[in-house]
């Protein structure tokens, strides 16, 4: 009976872990803030203009959705108070992120299409045309 119960914590877990360890769905930024009931509960990819503040951190389409607070097209972005130090200094800028989408986690007063959480990547984008 230990055996079996131990077998079979050992397959939950290799379960789990792969859950986590698949590759995300990488997507737009336009699909997920026009459809975020599609994507709930999904590991994600997505390239967005980052900002953060406080009550306000959050992913946006463009940049000019951050200036002109067009909150429906962002996300909020659940970070942690480690991840938060580090994004500083990539805040005001272009990102790539991949995290587990929440349509029904809208940030802040729920301003927001929906929230990445559990964030495993956050890194400024580099790959751009001059």
């Amino acid at each position: 009976m230990k055996a079996a119960f131990l077998a079979l914590m050992f397959l939950l877990g290799c379960f789990c872990s792969a859950t986590y360890a698949a590759e995300p769905q990488f997507i737009s930024m336009v699909s997920l803030v026009a459809d975020p009931q599609r994507y709930d509960g999904q590991f994600v990819r997505v390239i967005a203009f980052l900002h953060l503040e406080f009550e306000g951190n959050a992913l946006y389409l463009h940049k000019e959705d951050y200036e002109r607070a067009i909150l429906p097209n962002g996300v909020w972005i659940s970070l942690t108070d480690q991840q938060k130090m580090k994004a500083k200094k990539i805040s005001n800028s272009y990102v790539i992120v991949e995290g587990l989408f929440n349509s029904k986690m809208k940030g802040h007063m729920d301003m927001w299409s929906g929230s990445l959480q559990e964030i495993s990547r956050i890194e400024k984008w580099q790959n751009y045309r001059k």
